[in-house]
């Protein structure tokens, strides 16, 4: 009975994930004036605005080897709220076969690990994957 209890407390008191998902979609890739421009759609579906958020992506190659690592800052982001970003890098875009979310770098308010959870990944580029 205390262990049903304790499960039923911990899911009351643990915001749902559907509810708190921070969806990136990867929109469009294109080239300009010899980089490789990428856009992003974020999604934040949470109540809570997110004043600081970066992400450690790695870029990968068709052949699946890493190309480029950096650090992108997405915030602000505030609640309820759809955002475009757009960021761009140097391999040519055909070059790209993936983009891996590596980690979470920073995330106010929350940690690290809980806002990597909460990300929910697509992408509009057939050619190139994001994933975590």
């Amino acid at each position: 009975m205390r262990l049903a209890f304790a499960v039923l407390l911990a899911a009351l008191s643990t915001p749902a994930m559907a509810d708190e998902a921070l969806n990136l979609e990867l929109n469009t890739v294109k080239s300009v004036e010899g980089r490789c421009q990428l856009s992003y759609l974020i999604e934040n579906k949470g109540d809570q605005a997110i004043e600081s958020f970066k992400l450690d992506l790695v870029v990968l190659g068709v052949d699946n080897i890493m190309q480029r690592r950096m650090v992108i800052d997405i915030a602000p982001l505030r609640a309820s709220k759809t955002m475009f970003r757009v960021y761009e890098i140097d391999p040519d875009c055909d070059k790209i076969g993936a983009v891996l979310v590596n980690d979470v770098q920073a995330c106010t308010p929350g940690d690290r690990p809980m806002c990597l959870d909460r990300l929910v990944l697509s992408s509009k580029v057939s050619a190139i994957r994001l994933f975590k």
